[in-house]
């Protein structure tokens, strides 16, 4: 990345150009390199610090981007693109109290800076106050209606506070201004999947598809909306597409696990599952899928030890409790079957799966009294629940009460459960 010797570069003005040219082609090391130049020969070039600046900020260096709006600062204090810039760059660095003060002081010097106000409601809105972003992006957009942006952010800002019918009517109001705005599609789209419209979520990412078609998110969407309807197999072929892109989408691989248990290839699943773990190690879905799956092809022992890193990820999660109970009960490890069974009821106190485990697992340790009280829970949900009858019958049969063994077996025969005849058959 070498640059020629300055003495080829004829003048000042030319060097600056080159700067300019090269940051706007986002060839940043070459135009940081430029404007290097340019300060080594005249320090205080407040054209080169504050474009150095913008380009040490477009290359993910805010703390050396403000290193530069501070020196510029120092020669013109009450520069407006400067305290702006500076002021983005605070919030890229999450000094949200610094970024308002500048853009704040950009609006007493320039009261229709509409970057000024775009800028503060982006900071209310990442700190959750919508309201007041939305009060922010309207003052900007009175300032510039013909600006799409503004109404992106409006939509965007919109959707956060859980305003879907606004938030679609400034996307479409935005693609009004600028039709060959992927995002505005996008995100309208996004919208629509939350408020299950399949059809026009569809639609919009078609949109935004043929306006970018290497955008990997519009094509996972578009697998996730096939994944809905349960058209797997164009599911699949986007979850693919998305891979083909981008190798590293977790989630993607999270889908196609999930496909892959649907048609019972339960090590294939497996595959995809690790995948999106190695990816992202705080997902606790693909834990849980995985030691699902690891479950159906009878490896217990190693779905447990999934289950529990998923535990520490969220012990609150009760799929995963659930799961790692049950998984504990199928190795014939009742204790520790009881112990997860217990925390799952905490969390999910109406689950009578919970109930119904918890109670084959007593039995299995011949705690039947206890066991009759989680059976009773279920029956008190649902008096006919014919497996929860079942196994209370066996119960009583196996404390030789015949006739209650009898009552209750014949009552679980009658509503389906075809164990009881074999039961009956033994009284």
């Amino acid at each position: 990345m070498d640059l020629p010797p300055s003495s080829e570069i004829d003048t000042k003005e030319d060097l600056l150009q080159k700067g300019v040219n090269e940051l706007n082609a986002n060839e940043l090391n070459y135009a940081i390199n430029t404007f290097k130049i340019m300060l080594n020969e005249d320090p205080d070039n407040l054209k080169a610090l504050f474009l150095l600046g913008n380009a040490r900020l477009k290359n993910n260096q805010p703390e050396k981007a403000l290193k530069c709006f501070y020196k510029a600062l120092k020669l013109d204090k009450e520069h407006p693109e400067l305290l702006l810039y500076s002021g983005i760059a605070y919030k890229d660095l999450h000094d949200n109290v610094r970024a308002k003060e500048c853009f704040e002081r950009v609006i007493e010097l320039e009261p229709d800076n509409t970057n000024a106000y775009v800028q503060l409601g982006l900071v209310y809105s990442e700190a959750g106050q919508h309201d007041k972003a939305i009060d922010y992006f309207l003052i900007a957009n009175k300032i510039n209606p013909k600006e799409a942006s503004i109404l992106v952010n409006l939509g965007n800002a919109s959707d956060k506070k859980g305003d879907d019918l606004k938030a679609l009517e400034y996307y479409k109001s935005a693609i009004e201004l600028n039709p060959s705005d992927y995002s505005s599609w996008y995100l309208m789209g996004m919208v629509y999947m939350e408020i299950d419209d399949l059809e026009q979520a569809k639609f919009c990412y078609e949109n935004a598809i043929a306006i970018k078609k290497e955008y990997y998110p519009l094509y996972l969407n578009m697998g996730i909306l096939y994944f809905k309807e349960n058209l797997l197999d164009k599911a699949e072929e986007k979850f693919l597409h998305v891979i083909s892109i981008n190798e590293n989408c977790a989630e993607a691989y999270y889908y196609l696990g999930r496909i892959a248990v649907f048609h019972e290839f339960y090590e294939k699943s497996i595959e995809f599952f690790q995948k999106a773990i190695i990816i992202n190690s705080l997902d606790e879905e693909s834990y849980l899928c995985m030691a699902k799956s690891f479950i159906k092809i009878c490896k217990n022992e190693v779905a447990i030890e999934i289950l529990h890193r998923a535990f520490k990820l969220n012990d609150m999660n009760y799929d995963v409790t659930y799961n790692l109970a049950f998984a504990f009960m199928l190795q014939a490890d009742y204790k520790k079957a009881i112990k997860y069974f217990d925390i799952a009821i905490k969390q999910k106190p109406d689950s009578r799966n919970v109930y119904y485990y918890k109670a084959i697992s007593l039995m299995r340790i011949d705690k039947n009294r206890k066991a009759l009280r989680y059976l009773d829970l279920i029956l008190n949900l649902n008096p006919e629940v014919h497996f929860a009858l079942y196994q209370k019958g066996i119960i009583y049969l196996n404390k030789k009460e015949r006739k209650k063994a009898k009552i209750i077996l014949l009552k679980a025969r009658e509503l389906g459960n075809t164990e009881a005849e074999e039961a009956l058959s033994m009284l």
